[in-house]
């Protein structure tokens, strides 16, 4: 007599203590049955699981290209998760955020494109945004129904909007919003805020409270704050003991900026800063919250080399630390340290989380070309250029052709674009890492 099958409630009690940071045994769960494979995809399952823990990070998306790193995707699990495909080998990863991956295809130009991991789909080429020449940007993506309380389950193909925010050298910053609803960017916003010759947006991820977007500007020299509801931009001051890069990030607490320095080779200095105080006026409160030692936690620091953040996980409160032995994730809640790359010069990291459900994950991963917009995607569309019929062609990195003094955006050429001076040199490669050696 074959024994009783479990009720759903008791199977569902046993998967939810699958191991929260590791998709690949809700993977292997979902191919025991089709009454498993259900389960684990009903939506009730999955709010139930998001309670308990954010979506774990699967990997990170990074902009070095050698042999060390032929892959742009770096897993951090053992769930597979394709690199970008071949036609944005050349690009430049953004920002990655609500399921989606938000990627440069041709850097300088602002040719954005939306890409989906879990899918392999390329979701979208966007319209190039009608803004005067930016010198420097960066651009974040995030789904359209975020602020409307969004649980972010399955809008990973659902309605989204892309943030650009860019700066010129005479401390002009300039932001649109694009919306895939009605596929076109918002009309520019504009603002000058005071900061002296090195005004310039990092290229690092940009965090996301509330209905802001918070960017880094290089150096450490402050926080440009866009307000998405009001399409209003602002500068906040960094902490005043900080002379160098930091990584943004949101904390625990609704409403609270994060930031996190490395100081004295080897403090992670924590900061917070409570965002609802903050009218505009770039006086902002830091407060010092936290000092972790690092010694402690890595291993074989060699001070000579500097440990440097160069990521943060929004909502796992994961930071990524690069140094001399590798890069490595620190769970701030916990203190767990684990090593996920070798090696790798990395300036900047995109850290890519998301849920699996059984059903989307990698559902088309076929050689035919994607239909995205209405335009193909496949090797006849590999240049990413609307209307063109060229080949791509390999470009130089994009601080090189600021050294050549060639236009870097078609709307507007420039004359020289980055001083002589070795300090500049180092500008450009924080604001854009070469991706190429």
């Amino acid at each position: 007599m074959n024994p009783p099958e479990l009720m759903d409630d008791l199977v569902d009690e046993i998967l939810l203590r699958l191991p929260p940071d590791e998709p690949a045994c809700l993977a292997r769960a979902s191919a025991v049955c089709k009454r498993w494979r259900r389960l684990l995809s009903d939506r009730a399952f999955l709010l139930r699981r998001r309670r308990r823990a954010p979506p774990p990070l699967l990997g990170f998306l990074h902009n070095l290209d050698n042999a060390d790193h032929p892959d742009r995707f770096v897993p951090t699990t053992a769930l597979p998760i394709p690199p970008p495909p071949p036609e944005l080998h050349c690009g430049m990863a953004l920002d990655c955020r609500h399921g989606c991956a938000l990627l440069d295809a041709y850097p300088s130009r602002i040719d954005l494109v939306v890409w989906h991991p879990m899918t392999g789909h390329l979701l979208r080429r966007l319209p190039r945004p009608d803004v005067p020449y930016l010198l420097y940007y960066n651009a974040a993506v995030l789904c359209a129904a975020a602020a409307a309380g969004c649980d972010h389950l399955d809008c990973h193909e659902g309605p989204f909007r892309v943030v650009v925010v860019g700066t010129e050298e005479d401390n002009e910053a300039w932001a649109t919003v694009y919306s895939s609803e009605s596929d076109e960017w918002s009309p520019p916003t504009s603002a000058r805020l005071a900061r002296g010759p090195e005004f310039c947006v990092e290229g690092k991820p940009a965090t996301l409270i509330g209905d802001s977007l918070y960017f880094a500007l290089v150096f450490g020299i402050g926080v440009v704050k866009f307000d998405m509801k009001r399409h209003r931009l602002s500068l906040i001051d960094p902490p005043a003991e900080l002379d160098d890069g930091f990584v943004l990030m949101p904390l625990d607490n609704d409403g609270v900026l994060g930031l996190a320095a490395v100081e004295d080779h080897s403090l992670l200095s924590v900061w917070s800063m409570d965002v609802s105080l903050d009218h505009g006026h770039g006086v902002a409160n830091w407060e010092k919250c936290r000092v972790i030692e690092l010694d402690s936690l890595l291993p074989n620091l060699d001070h000579s080399t500097p440990v440097l953040p160069i990521g943060f996980v929004e909502g796992a409160n994961i930071i990524f630390l690069r140094t001399d032995a590798g890069v490595f994730t620190l769970e701030l809640r916990s203190m767990r340290v684990t090593k996920v790359c070798k090696n790798g010069f990395f300036y900047a990291v995109v850290p890519y989380t998301s849920f699996y459900i059984p059903g989307v994950h990698l559902q088309q991963q076929h050689s035919g070309p994607q239909i995205s917009n209405g335009r193909a995607w496949g090797s006849q569309a590999a240049n990413m250029r609307r209307g063109s019929s060229e080949q791509p062609r390999e470009r130089a990195p994009l601080h090189q052709q600021r050294r050549a003094g060639r236009p870097v955006n078609s709307q507007r050429p420039t004359g020289d674009m980055v001083r002589s001076s070795g300090r500049a040199s180092r500008l450009a490669s924080q604001v854009r890492p070469p991706w190429r050696p």
